[in-house]
């Protein structure tokens, strides 16, 4: 219910803004929505929406896997710490789409210098996120660990995984709005493929009810993640640590 009052106000300032300028550069809304269903059906632009998706899902994936055990290790040992949070604090700031173009010459023109640079957006949030909340243990868990002798496994599995998952799952709804913005711009760079490289050509095209249409798909996407990741965590963290 929520979405469709937000889609509702969304479609009527756009049914307005149409109506007012009279002009191809705007298209009604329904007209876009009709070209979109066919598009969808007759041609290929599903696939741009599934190449986007899979360097996005392949991003978050890449960034999880190193920001997962930089914040346990950051959070669980001071000395490490000492070391890592000055390097993440260094580079968190920079605008990540900087690095693009070093990306492309270390990793190529295809779609792993994209993923790469998702990845690192994500990751940095991530590990800053995940060290913040093995820091808030209460130091009580973690003695009456060491007096029942616990395993490391153990310790991971019952104290330390149940306090990060909530800021896993933050740090992502974080950072989506920005990986897309940032897929959108590294998608018009040897690309066939992709929203950001449909919305682009259409644009120089001056295909607008085109350019339009990739815009309710990336838009679209960016909900379905938000949809996704907010169903994952409900199911995965307990209520009462939300």
């Amino acid at each position: 219910m929520k979405y469709l009052r937000g889609t509702s106000i969304v479609l009527v300032l756009w049914y307005a803004l149409a109506w007012v300028l009279a002009s191809p550069i705007v298209p009604f809304p329904h007209l876009v929505l009709v070209h979109l269903v066919k598009s969808l059906g007759e041609g290929k632009t599903y696939l741009h929406l599934l190449f986007s998706l899979y360097r996005i899902i392949m991003g978050m994936m890449l960034a999880l896997f190193f920001a997962i055990p930089t914040g346990m290790v950051a959070g669980r040992f001071k000395a490490l710490d000492q070391v890592v949070s000055p390097v993440l604090y260094l580079l968190y700031p920079l605008p990540k789409i900087a690095f693009l173009p070093i990306f492309m010459v270390l990793f190529g023109i295809g779609d792993l210098s994209k993923i790469i640079l998702i990845a690192v957006i994500i990751f940095f949030p991530a590990a800053v996120t995940i060290r913040d909340g093995v820091k808030e243990i209460p130091l009580q868990f973690l003695e009456l660990a060491r007096a029942y002798h616990l395993k490391p496994r153990q310790i991971l599995k019952d104290i330390l995984w149940p306090a990060i998952l909530p800021r896993i799952f933050s740090s992502l709804r974080i950072t989506v709005g920005i990986s897309l913005s940032v897929l959108f711009i590294s998608e018009n760079y040897a690309a066939t493929y992709g929203l950001g490289y449909y919305i682009m050509n259409s644009w120089i095209m001056a295909y607008y009810i085109g350019m339009y249409s990739g815009i309710v798909l990336l838009s679209l996407l960016g909900l379905g993640l938000y949809i996704v990741i907010d169903g994952v965590e409900r199911l995965v963290v307990p209520q009462s640590a939300l």
